[in-house]
């Protein structure tokens, strides 16, 4: 039966819509990314070092949906072809790693690499470092200093026969641990004492731990490339997708350590650091004495041995006239005061170490 006019017209229709729906994979290079064969050809390709667990992602390993895994080296539609060399595998390509290269992968380069997953058909993950150190401080903890121990030199008091401090006088030394007896005939006019001066303080410093946030970089790359078994082209070529999901870059890659330069058929150059260098501390915590000082006063007894106290005056060289019957006196001496903690402060930076690891891609 002949067909219809009608029939003819929407048979064409329908084969013009098909058309318009075909991919354009020239953004990529034609020696990188021949077109299918639709023939099985030799041995699997190499997918790269480096430890990694597979997880999920919008990328798929499949070609044009006809039920061939493109990235397990198995004939998984039963056609006699393996991934790149099955005409399933339409999106996929085989692509030559040139010598002392590995890969091929796919590149993702952006914030906290660790949490992105390497896409299904791509296990194999290889964190290449980063760029662009975030130079995040230590946080210190708060110095502080204990109580000060405090040596002080001897006090010593000075009597005078006449009111007013005047006349006649003698300066003693006085230890401050002993009591003297001054005898019946001991009547001053007036005496005067200073506060003695400090012979050695020192203070206990603590504090001043650092606490370091993990040296980060602020841009990271990983790189995740399909498992050793990816098959269905030549030797010395890897089967890999012509298109990447985000936020993986377009275009396949290779990777090898040290600053390289990229082969010709991956010019897109991307270098990586590949260790950090962490100096961070603090500083150490110290104490500054200069705040503590010796303060001393001077007690009068009726009675010898230092029995029934009769006036406590503190050494500040003020005079005092006219003191009291006094049979025995002694002195006390402490030191007063506080340190002032120093120090604590973060110190040092992170900075990129000398490694590195250059990451060459088409597109």
């Amino acid at each position: 039966m002949r067909r219809s006019a009608v029939q003819s017209v929407t048979a064409l229709v329908a084969l013009l819509a098909a058309s318009a729906c075909t991919l354009d994979f020239d953004q990529f290079e034609p020696e990188l990314f021949p077109e299918p064969s639709g023939s099985g050809s030799g041995g699997a390709g190499a997918g790269g070092d480096g430890g990694g667990q597979a997880t999920t992602s919008s990328t798929t390993s499949s070609g044009g949906g006809g039920g061939e895994d493109c990235l397990n080296g198995d004939d998984d539609d039963g056609d006699g072809a393996v991934d790149c060399a099955d005409d399933d595998c339409s999106g996929f390509a085989c692509v030559a790693v040139p010598e002392d290269w590995q890969g091929p992968g796919i590149l993702y380069q952006g914030p906290e690499a660790a949490d992105v997953a390497c896409p299904e058909g791509f296990p194999t993950r290889v964190d290449v470092g980063g760029r662009d150190v975030l130079d995040t401080p230590a946080t210190c903890s708060p110095c502080a200093c204990g109580a000060p121990d405090v040596e002080c030199e001897a006090p010593a008091v000075t009597v005078y026969g006449d009111e007013g401090c005047d006349g006649a006088n003698v300066t003693l030394p006085v230890r401050s641990e002993n009591c003297i007896n001054l005898g019946d005939d001991f009547q001053p006019g007036s005496y005067s004492g200073d506060a003695p001066d400090v012979d050695s303080a020192r203070c206990a410093a603590s504090g001043g731990e650092a606490t370091l946030p993990p040296p980060r970089f602020g841009t990271e790359g990983v790189v995740c490339a399909p498992g050793p078994d990816a098959g269905g082209c030549a030797g010395g070529e890897a089967c890999a997708p012509r298109e990447i999901d985000a936020p993986f870059e377009q275009g396949v890659c290779i990777w090898r350590e040290g600053e390289r330069r990229c082969p010709e058929e991956f010019g897109e150059r991307h270098v990586f650091a590949s260790s950090l260098i962490d100096d961070r501390g603090c500083t150490p915590c110290t104490c500054d004495a200069s705040g503590v000082s010796c303060a001393a006063t001077l007690t009068l007894f009726e009675r010898d041995g230092c029995r029934t106290p009769v006036e406590t005056v503190p050494f500040n060289g003020v005079c005092v006239d006219d003191p009291p019957p006094a049979a025995s006196v002694s002195i006390e001496v402490t030191g007063t005061g506080s340190c002032r903690p120093r120090g604590g402060e973060p110190t040092g930076e992170i900075d990129e170490g000398e490694d590195r690891i250059t990451v060459c891609c088409a597109r």
